[in-house]
């Protein structure tokens, strides 16, 4: 239909019925948003845990850079799967997991502000419903 040829008032009817379509549509499928969100809540706590799990090795450690982080961890995370990559400034270092199903966790570790230790970001990049998206763990914002 060439919406350019329509009246108005055969404008203001179709945006009623897609409205329509899709109030009925979110009602048929509440119960799956419901199921996806809890899905992800899920996800999220999971990153949290990994996310302390790696801030952990970082601080039992005392490493203060990215590089050290690659230098120190490379082997242990490489008889798991999970790669580590430095990037070319050396600032970073992330851990990419890939995960069942072509999904994928990626984490990043950054070197430390004025001789501190490194940090974990709270973003984390992911694939979650066949889309790649990055969260704030902490905050839940979608970035």
């Amino acid at each position: 239909m060439d919406t350019n040829q329509m009246t108005d008032e055969e404008r203001r009817q179709l945006a009623e019925k897609r409205e329509q379509m899709r109030k009925e549509n979110g009602e048929r499928f509440a119960g799956l948003y419901d199921l996806i969100a809890q899905e992800r809540k899920e996800t999220i706590k999971l990153m949290q845990r990994r996310h302390a799990y790696y801030t952990k090795l970082i601080n039992e450690a005392k490493v203060k850079t990215a590089q050290e982080f690659y230098d120190n961890f490379k082997d242990h995370f490489e008889m798991y799967g999970i790669k580590l990559e430095l990037s070319d400034d050396k600032s970073n270092c992330s851990i990419y997991l890939e995960l069942g199903d072509y999904d994928y966790e990626q984490y990043w570790v950054e070197d430390g502000l004025n001789g501190s230790l490194a940090t974990v970001s709270p973003n984390v990049a992911f694939k979650d419903c066949f889309t790649n998206l990055e969260v704030n763990i902490f905050t839940g914002e979608y970035l």
